[in-house]
């Protein structure tokens, strides 16, 4: 087992996400996230009360990260170009990596769930030998707007039931180990390593006891209302039905069945 301050934590950019965040939170540390370094690109009063209280439990590091807006750094991703989220997640590779066993590039849209009727994202990462493997790639499955044109009364993990048949992404957990300081590392799906540490990832989705629950889309209303925060999306109603029309093929109540159990 490891001797780290952290063991599971997350690296995780966020902006207009004051809706989600506490539902977010809440899952993470219940399943065994213990530390989250959150980037606020933000920057107002609701978002900073709303996390105080995980902060003054010591469950999150946040940094205000405004200081790029309005600068070539701010804007949608695009490929091999270096933003303010990278900078982020680079930021938390260089300066906690000592501190952490394990970190993953998270959004606040993404939730881990463990697989094989796990309660805990821990019992399976535990048996991951952290001496020799230096990255995990995590299936990721995206949910569509279960038929919601507006914002429903549930939370999201009880509202959205609806996903996409197979796999579409992944998105990697990195060893603190093995990780580089990330400064040319430009994606939000995977990290950079020591090119002198030997490691292995590991790739095989039966393997890995973990997948990423993506709600990306939601409500067309939702959707509408965070168009702007990530340009990249497709734009308007014909952009909403395009990204939605493969993403509710399968009812999938597994999420809200780990809900009932983890509240008992």
């Amino acid at each position: 087992m490891s001797n780290k301050k952290h063991f599971l934590t997350f690296a995780t950019n966020f902006k207009n996400e004051n809706p989600y965040l506490r539902e977010w939170l809440d899952y993470h540390i219940a399943v065994g996230v213990d530390h989250f370094y959150l980037y606020d690109q933000d920057g107002g009063d609701e978002a900073r009360e709303i996390l105080r209280p995980y902060e003054e439990k010591g469950y999150v590091t946040r940094h205000l990260w405004t200081m790029w807006d309005g600068t070539k750094y701010d804007g949608p991703t695009k490929f091999y170009q270096r933003n303010k989220n990278h900078i982020g997640f680079a930021h938390a590779a260089k300066n906690y990596r000592k501190d952490f066993q394990w970190v993953m590039k998270i959004d606040v849209d993404e939730f881990l769930f463990p697989l094989g009727n796990e309660l805990s994202l821990v019992s399976w990462l535990k048996s991951v030998d952290h001496s020799k493997i230096k990255g995990v790639k995590v299936p990721r499955v995206n949910f569509g707007n279960n038929g919601y044109e507006t914002m429903p009364d549930q939370d999201v993990l009880r509202a959205y039931t609806k996903r996409e048949s197979d796999y579409s992404d992944h998105k990697d957990l990195a060893n603190g180990d093995f990780l580089s300081d990330n400064r040319f590392a430009y994606s939000a799906h995977w990290w950079h390593y020591k090119w002198y540490k030997l490691g292995s990832m590991l790739t095989d989705s039966a393997d890995i006891g973990w997948r990423i629950n993506h709600y990306y889309i939601k409500s067309f209303e939702e959707y509408l209302n965070r168009q702007n925060v990530s340009r990249g999306r497709p734009e308007g109603e014909e952009g909403f039905r395009e990204k939605n029309r493969r993403c509710n093929e399968i009812e999938d109540t597994s999420m809200v069945k780990l809900l009932d159990q983890i509240s008992n």
